[in-house]
């Protein structure tokens, strides 16, 4: 029989997990701040994650975003819970992660603030006014030079801590022809993406 997710608590889901759901855990407030150092070193894609609601265009930035499946194609987002696309997410069922260039750094920042009481940038303000959007074919929002747009539908939404994770399934897919690098984000700050050298061919003898 499956298993509703939705229907379990976060303790639940630790408990399926078998042996490692045993270990014994430090304080949460130690471990938290040594997880924030940690995590610093992961490098992320930027992306803007949009949906409408009621002719009403929402949108925030994040980089909690990554490919459940390529087949059927599958994205997994995380918005925070309280902000106004997560809020609307459940009634919405539909929104778009738009993957920005190095180029789009004004459009990320754009999407972080100024913050609304919610911590949200408000509807149809501040960052909907940076870049060229329109209207896609779920009437989510789409950036028209983003890097690639992914339209998804709402399969799952799970909430877990301030957070809203959502599954979505790829409905429609447009991508940029323009080669650029993405827009990653590292150690707190917006960073360029660079291919690292081939130690191998750099050390191999000249013929």
């Amino acid at each position: 029989m499956p298993v509703d997710l939705q229907a379990l608590a976060p303790a639940d889901l630790i408990a399926t997990s078998g042996p490692a759901a045993t270990v014994e855990r430090p304080e949460p407030s130690a471990l938290a701040a040594r997880f924030q150092q940690g995590i610093k070193h992961l490098v992320n894609g930027v992306t803007v994650v949009t949906s409408a609601d009621d002719g009403t265009w929402y949108g925030i930035m994040t980089t909690s975003v990554c490919t459940l499946s390529a087949d059927p194609p599958t994205l997994i987002a995380c918005v925070r819970r309280r902000s106004q696309i997560g809020q609307r997410m459940g009634r919405a069922r539909r929104f778009c992660v738009n993957l920005l260039s190095e180029q789009q750094r004004t459009v990320a920042e754009a999407f972080t603030g100024p913050p609304g009481a919610d911590g949200s940038p408000g509807p149809r303000a501040g960052g909907f006014g940076h870049g060229q959007w329109v209207s896609g074919a779920t009437g989510c929002p789409v950036l028209e030079d983003a890097l690639a747009s992914f339209e998804c539908g709402v399969d799952l939404m799970y909430g877990y801590s301030g957070q809203v994770v959502i599954i979505g399934a790829v409905l429609q897919f447009r991508q940029s022809d323009d080669a650029l690098a993405p827009l990653a984000s590292a150690a707190g700050q917006f960073c360029h993406v660079m291919p690292v050298a081939d130690p191998g061919r750099r050390n191999a003898p000249r013929r």
